[in-house]
């Protein structure tokens, strides 16, 4: 194995046996001039998957590492939490200066974008992530009906992004495909936050550190299955996992809390009057998931039934985030009275 990695490539599996010679033959045909590696996870597949990985090991052991993973340690809800998980797991093994992720049912494009991506890192040290325009293909549609995740003219080539701006702005929102990221050689994600390490974790991660720089070209193909990761969640789960992801990102990341609440006050002020409206179907395994979080807000949806206390205090937290989004009151104190009665 070659101890000067550039760049890794961290691939996430899971009965992937259908889909994973696809995407690891993509790795293989890029364009790339610099030592890379190709880090695959496999988590508890019951089909061939890992009989698949141990052929292209053993066909290219100099480029490809393997390791089991079960996420069922890990009380998995969504197919989010598994391949978090399992990302988790990879981290711990990577070797290279810079790092991108892959799922295992997507593929790459046969061009250049990874080592463009490298070069751009390289150029300017202050960026610590390097976002390209990723495609969305339907599951069974020909590449030919794939589109823009983002449109292609939305960010010129270089244009630097700071974590300010990119926070503020959820349209700007990538898939952490996207992204490939500077590895921090002396800070790991997995020793602060643990092993499941989901997308946005990893984005907010990083923009501790740097900016984002923009690659206006697309390498990578995420195909859009109707049982993927963002169908696992349905109905008033899916809502309040949604605003409550934010709350959780506030308290991951302290140093960006005042400008995740910010961006986040359409969709938590969106759930509050929704649970205002109706009483919220949500699953008892999804209340088992909020149990794992520390705050009032998640204490009130892990219960299916409130005290009058309880009740009033969610009523303050919807009139204040509605104040404060109606007036535009956005100053350190206003946003620290939120966290306050949210958490």
């Amino acid at each position: 194995m070659m101890d000067d990695i550039v760049l890794s490539f961290i691939v996430v599996a899971h009965n992937h046996e259908k889909c994973i010679t696809r995407c690891l033959d993509s790795i293989l045909a890029q364009k790339i001039h610099v030592p890379y590696e190709i880090i695959v996870g496999d988590d508890n597949s019951s089909d061939r998957t890992w009989t698949i990985m141990e052929e292209y090991r053993a066909k290219y052991p100099d480029t490809i590492v393997i390791y089991h993973v079960n996420s069922n340690d890990c009380n998995p809800i969504t197919l989010s939490d598994r391949a978090s998980y399992n990302r988790g797991h990879a981290y711990g093994l990577l070797r290279g200066k810079y790092y991108a992720e892959v799922d295992g049912d997507d593929f790459l494009l046969p061009n250049d974008t990874y080592q463009k991506q490298v070069d751009l890192l390289e150029s300017h040290p202050d960026c610590w992530l390097c976002m390209q325009n990723i495609l969305i293909l339907p599951d069974g549609a020909d590449l030919s009906k794939a589109q823009t995740y983002r449109p292609k003219d939305r960010f010129e080539n270089g244009q630097i992004i700071s974590a300010r701006n990119y926070i503020l702005h959820p349209d700007w929102f990538a898939q952490h495909q996207s992204f490939v990221y500077r590895r921090n050689m002396t800070i790991s994600p997995i020793e602060n936050l643990g092993l499941e390490y989901e997308d946005t974790t990893a984005t907010l991660f990083h923009l501790q550190f740097g900016s984002i720089i923009c690659l206006n070209q697309s390498g990578y193909v995420w195909v859009n299955y109707k049982n993927g990761i963002n169908g696992s969640l349905l109905g008033d789960d899916r809502l309040v996992a949604l605003a409550l992801l934010e709350i959780e990102h506030m308290q991951l990341f302290p140093k960006f809390a005042d400008l995740i609440l910010q961006a986040a006050l359409p969709e938590l002020i969106h759930l509050l009057k929704v649970t205002t409206e109706r009483k919220l179907d949500i699953s008892c395994r999804f209340r088992m998931k909020l149990s794992r979080y520390k705050g009032f807000i998640f204490r009130y949806f892990e219960k299916e039934k409130h005290g009058v206390i309880e009740e009033f205090r969610l009523r303050m937290v919807r009139y204040l985030l509605l104040m404060m989004k109606k007036f535009n009151l956005t100053s350190i104190s206003w946003l620290k009275l939120a966290k306050r009665i949210m958490l």
